[in-house]
């Protein structure tokens, strides 16, 4: 007789509502199949639901509802003529595929509501169940009654007649734990539960009881994987726990251990890794093959550092990946990280060079075509381009991989771009996203699409007002960068291919172009060699479907018929082929990429014979084609772009930099951090130069082709030149710390806590021992202590929780903390006192605008654009970089930014600050100006005139003595002093300390 389950199995019990003639029942369910049943259709192990009919006649179910959301009764119909008979079952796949008997809704492991509804919307059955076991289902015994229990053994259109469970088995302990030992180990199996039997398989199916049962020791003397799984009557069985041991294995790349059942890549009806007998046709090949399916089946994921540490394990789903190379031997593998197999999502810093520590998905490639030359040409041009380019680029990380205890190979771990990609790089909302492949949807809508298409196509781009439409649609930028990167490396496999475009579905959201299946390219094809026009591929009008059809080159081809686009394109591009594109530093990349793969080449080669089989099947041939693709490709494509636009020729820019401390100096969107460098640049073309100050610091001129005051400036190449820019020391600096950085709602995805960065605005070291840092609520103090320094023109990071900050920025040390008060997820006053409590910084930031809203939960924070500038106004506040710059430069202040560099007058701050009686102003005029300078208080009241006169160009010096226009003495506190020339506006902010 069926045993009833207990409490300490269900978090909440199911309710049900029999209503209308109750003959019809939700019988069974499993809101969590991973192995259990796959469905005829789809091959897929989808949730699924049972109806059954309890009464005396046959029921057609058409017209019928079935939902998951109670209160939306109709949201999904039952198409199909069904004649449910009585004491019979019918089996619904919820899947989300809404066709047949499959829904339009899938089912919540973590609970949620079932309802069946008749063709008039009357309630049949309704229920409301709570968590959920992984491969165990939920029904009714007897069949139709009100009692539910878990089942042993699930029975899909058949009756419940399996026993119930009491209790879960805890899971089985290894005396050892998986890994890397250089000596064959002995393995005991054990359970805290008397009379517990222990199953275990070696071939990396889950155990059951029809595998080994454990009774002695384990011997293992060499590689292996052990899966084990706890069995006892009237128990749930425990899950099933894997370890894969490595015997005297001696590999320098990171190791992933993957292990599944057999069946699940190699059999002939399920298995995703082989032709199979059940398989569909496409990925250029008109025959059907297993590998072709959108099959998920489970694994179990080890991943194990370059150090042999284990740096995860987690159960998750896996599907082959990658086009035409699914026909290679070796194949790609997507991976899903999903609730049914344990997590939502995963926890680990997968790329130690991005900040990024959730995952949904992530891909072990296998190079894909490449997979017969490099074995890391894509990643490779990855690391190149995202060096100097703005690519929304994919990271790259070599490892070897383990199927079922056997070697497999390299592959390449990379980021999967999915909506999930666009959360965890931009900090966007996955589900608010549209996302565009070649011309078809895979995310979101195409209205916003097809609107910038139908303008681009029905409008004159030569215009400047159409272009600047555009350019609020696309980010302009970017698109530039991502078609400079694939028109360098001579992408033969693109644009009508490997093309995906991506905006927010926010009313600012623009279109950005991700940078991704680059194998075909850098000498990777003899189409995509250093010599290949890609420039004309990219800009034909009659290409073939592929690669080029006209709907493919259309944008780029009528944004060129805009004069500004057309010279930003052809003089950055001019700029990358010197910089990014480097031969000397690309070959180093490359060079630097192979030496840490090469020493697993070899055993690689002798598991999959028909890899690396091009260039005469010598590794080596295969590196030295890139090589000599990055040392002639810079020629070839310098030629391409004069004989496209008809260019008179190429000149040389010599650049130098007399203080490179000062500043750097911004090229058409790049910068040159070094004293000296010559740039190859194209003649006629307007070049774009701008200086950027570093803090503390002062731009003070050019000179050489152009002699020029003006912060930018524009000028057109005619034959070898230099110019020189110059930095020098702005000595009217704030004595103040200063407020600079600010994060108060991180995004749930990187969770450091709330911080705040103070900045020494000065040349001195200050010790700011026993200062305060306070917020709105006058209870809440931090008390900096003893012996806390900021030195000159460095940070200082305060964290509320310094252990989660480290966790997500292991690399910043200048922190302090623990905080016992947070920020305001919605905005508050912040100040920082000295150790007399006299006020150094205040200010009050927002979560709404015009405060920057990005950095309100969406992973961003609140950068001050210059520490020189008023940080009380929200105007100098950005939110631009994804997670922050803490204990670094704000990625605000080194871009270039319009505010820094004006071309009008500069404003510098006062001297001495704090100050006590008397402070010095001064500012700098470039030609004969209006002058309207004023002082005011917190609150925003004018407190005294300075200057309201039209003066002539030049620096001008005054002081102030702390007194307002009636000559009265003001009080202590905080002041700004405002510049207004020509309707441009700027200020800065002052203490005054008496």
């Amino acid at each position: 007789m069926i045993k009833k389950v207990s409490f300490l199995i269900i978090i909440s019990l199911v309710v049900s509502f029999p209503t209308y003639s109750q003959d019809l029942y939700i019988n069974e369910f499993m809101a969590s199949n991973s192995i259990t049943i796959a469905d005829p259709d789809f091959g897929e192990y989808s949730d699924w639901l049972e109806i059954y009919n309890a009464g005396d006649s046959t029921i057609n179910l058409y017209g019928y509802y079935l939902t998951d959301d109670l209160s939306d009764k109709t949201k999904w119909k039952i198409n199909e003529n069904i004649n449910l008979e009585t004491d019979d079952f019918v089996l619904f796949w919820a899947d989300d595929r809404n066709q047949g008997k499959h829904t339009n809704f899938k089912l919540s492991k973590s609970g949620e509501e079932i309802g069946l509804y008749s063709a008039d919307g009357i309630a049949i059955d309704e229920i409301t169940y709570g968590e959920q076991i992984t491969d165990k289902s939920y029904g009714r015994y007897p069949d139709g009654s009100d009692n539910w229990y878990i089942f042993v053994e699930t029975t899909p259109e058949n009756f419940n007649s399996t026993d119930g469970v009491e209790n879960i088995l805890p899971d089985p302990t290894f005396s050892i734990d998986g890994g890397f030992y250089s000596v064959p180990q002995i393995l005991t199996l054990s359970s805290s539960i008397d009379s517990t039997e222990i199953y275990f398989t070696l071939d990396g199916s889950p155990p059951t009881k029809s595998d080994s049962l454990y009774s002695e020791v384990i011997t293992i003397p060499e590689n292996c994987v052990i899966r084990a799984k706890s069995f006892k009557d009237n128990y749930l069985p425990s899950s099933t726990i894997t370890n894969t041991f490595f015997i005297d294995e001696d590999i320098i790349l990171p190791v992933v251990s993957l292990v599944t059942n057999p069946d699940n890549f190699f059999d002939d009806e399920i298995g995703i890794y082989v032709e199979g007998t059940n398989g569909i046709s496409g990925y250029c090949t008109t025959e059907p093959r297993n590998w072709n399916q959108d099959w998920e089946r489970p694994i179990s994921i080890e991943f194990f550092e370059k150090d042999k540490n284990l740096g995860f394990k987690i159960d998750a789903g896996v599907k082959i990946g990658g086009g035409c190379s699914r026909l290679y031997n070796q194949k790609s593998l997507s991976f899903y990280i999903r609730r049914k197999y344990g997590e939502a999502k995963l926890h680990y810093q997968l790329f130690p060079q991005k900040k990024i520590h959730e995952f949904n998905n992530f891909m072990l490639r296998s190079s894909a075509q490449d997979w017969y030359r490099s074995m890391f040409r894509s990643g490779m041009i990855q690391e190149v381009v995202k060096r100097g380019l703005e690519i929304d680029y994919r990271e790259y990380r070599p490892t070897i991989v383990f199927l079922n205890g056997e070697y497999w190979g390299i592959h390449n771990l990379r980021e999967k771009m999915n909506e999930h990609y666009l959360e965890e790089n931009f900090g966007v909302d996955p589900d608010k996203v549209d996302m565009i492949k070649g011309q078809y949807l895979i995310n979101g809508n195409k209205t916003h699409y097809n609107n910038l298409f139908s303008f681009i196509n029905n409008n004159d781009m030569s215009t400047n007002s159409n272009y600047n439409y555009v350019k609020t649609l696309i980010d302009i930028n970017q698109y530039i960068d991502y078609q400079i990167a694939e028109i360098y490396i001579a992408n033969l496999d693109w644009p009508a291919n490997n093309m995906k475009m991506w905006r927010p579905q926010t009313s600012d959201g623009k279109w950005r172009w991700l940078f991704f299946d680059l194998d075909l390219s850098f000498g990777g094809n003899s189409q995509g060699n250093y010599d290949s026009n890609i420039l004309e591929q990219a800009t034909a009008t009659d290409g073939p479907n592929w690669p080029n059809p006209p709907w493919s080159t259309l944008l780029f081809r009528k944004l060129l018929e805009n004069e500004n686009f057309k010279n930003e394109f052809i003089q950055r591009f001019a700029v990358h082929i010197n910089t990014t594109f480097d031969s000397t530093t690309v070959v180093n990349i490359i060079d630097s990429l192979a030496t840490d793969i090469a020493p697993e080449i070899p055993r690689h080669k002798i598991r999959w014979e028909n890899s690396i089989s091009y260039d005469g099947g010598l590794w080596s041939n295969n590196i030295e084609t890139m090589r000599k693709f990055a040392r002639k490709r810079p020629a070839f494509a310098r030629q391409h772009i004069i004989d496209k636009f008809g260019l008179s020729g190429a000149a040389s820019l010599k650049i130098t930099n007399e203080n490179s401390t000062g500043g750097k100096v911004i090229i058409h969107n790049s910068e040159i951090s070094e004293n000296n460098c010559e740039l190859i640049l194209f003649k006629n073309v307007p070049v774009k130069i701008e200086a950027k100050c570093n803090p503390g610091y002062r731009f003070t001129g050019w000179q050489g082709v152009m002699n020029d005051s003006c912060g930018s400036i524009s000028f057109l190449l005619t034959s070898d030149s230099e110019i020189t820019v110059t930095f020098a020391k702005d000595t009217l600096q704030s004595t103040n710390i200063v407020i600079n950085e600010i994060n108060y709602n991180s995004s749930s995805v990187f969770e450091t806590g709330d911080w705040i960065e103070l900045y020494n605005n000065t040349d001195e070291h200050i010790n700011i021992a026993e200062w305060v840092f306070k917020d709105d609520d006058n209870g809440h103090s931090f008390v900096f202590p003893n012996d806390t320094y900021i030195n000159a023109r460095k940070y200082l990071v305060l964290c509320r929780d310094t252990t989660a900050f480290q966790y997500y920025n292991p690399n910043i040390k200048n922190i302090i903390g623990d905080c016992d008060f947070g920020l305001s997820g919605s905005g508050e006053l912040i100040r920082l006192y000295d150790n007399e409590m006299n006020i150094i910084d205040s200010l009050t930031y927002d979560d709404n605008s015009p405060w920057p809203v990005k950095a309100d939960g969406n992973g961003f924070t609140l950068e001050l654009n210059n520490p020189n500038y008023d940080n009380s106004l929200s105007k100098n506040w950005f939110a631009n970089s994804l997670y922050g710059s803490p204990g670094k430069i704000n990625t605000v202040y080194s871009k270039v930014n319009e505010n820094i560099i004006s071309t009008n007058f500069q404003l510098s701050q006062n001297y001495p600050n704090p100050f006590n009686t008397t402070t010095t102003i001064s500012y700098s005029l470039e030609k004969e100006s209006k002058v309207n300078l004023k002082i005011y208080n917190i609150q925003g009241r004018e407190v005294k005139t300075l200057v309201s006169d039209t003066q002539l160009a030049g620096t001008k010096t005054l002081i102030w003595n702390g007194k307002d226009n009636q000559k009265r003495e003001v009080s202590s506190g905080i002041y700004f002093y405002v510049l207004q020339i020509e309707g441009k506006i700027e200020s800065k902010k002052m203490v005054l300390l008496k």
